[in-house]
């Protein structure tokens, strides 16, 4: 990487390879602080994301390397970059992360979504409780008016929680799980 290049991606290619591995843009212009090569955007990338993506990234590059010969003789340290990929991907905060979603449409609770899931991944816990509170409060709120029960803004979701279990238990065992999306 000390020329700037990446193994042998081209600008596109490299793009696309850092999308599909971990949904980040590359060339998005926080990357771009220490020079606008391919091998300065990805140090970049290297100290601004969470050591879980960070992982993720180095266990996709080797898999791309195995699988192209992109690394060219460099394939003896396989092993020892596989240990290193591993140890960074078990810093993960979450390990179900994708279980975070919307249960109704809307462009707020999608971007609610998306920045509690930022702030996991981050691990900003502080933030990412505070908009997983908003998040839990918003999806507990569609629930209730979906099986009727008032679900008024002022209503904290302790209140909320408990008028919603006490419907369902009204409703007979059998629906609490299917109530709760379990």
């Amino acid at each position: 990487m000390g020329s700037g290049y990446v193994l042998n991606f081209s600008n596109r290619t490299f793009q696309e390879f850092m999308f599909d591995s971990t949904g980040r843009d590359i060339y998005a212009e926080k990357y771009n602080y220490n020079g606008d090569s391919k091998a300065n955007r990805l140090r970049a990338f290297w100290s601004l994301e969470s050591t879980h993506i960070v992982g993720k990234l180095v266990a996709d590059l080797l898999n791309y390397c195995k699988e192209s010969s992109a690394a060219g003789d460099k394939q003896s340290l396989h092993e020892e970059y596989r240990r290193i990929a591993d140890r960074l991907q078990q810093d993960a905060p979450v390990q179900e992360l994708e279980a975070i979603s919307p249960n109704s449409g809307g462009r707020d609770f999608e971007m609610l979504t998306k920045s509690v899931r930022e702030s996991i991944e981050k691990n900003e816990p502080e933030t990412g409780l505070d908009r997983l509170h908003t998040f839990v409060v918003r999806y507990v709120r569609v629930l209730c008016v979906k099986h009727g029960v008032d679900a008024v803004k002022n209503k904290p979701l302790h209140s909320l929680f408990g008028e919603y279990v006490k419907h369902l238990k009204s409703l007979g065992s059998k629906s609490l799980g299917s109530g709760l999306g379990i």
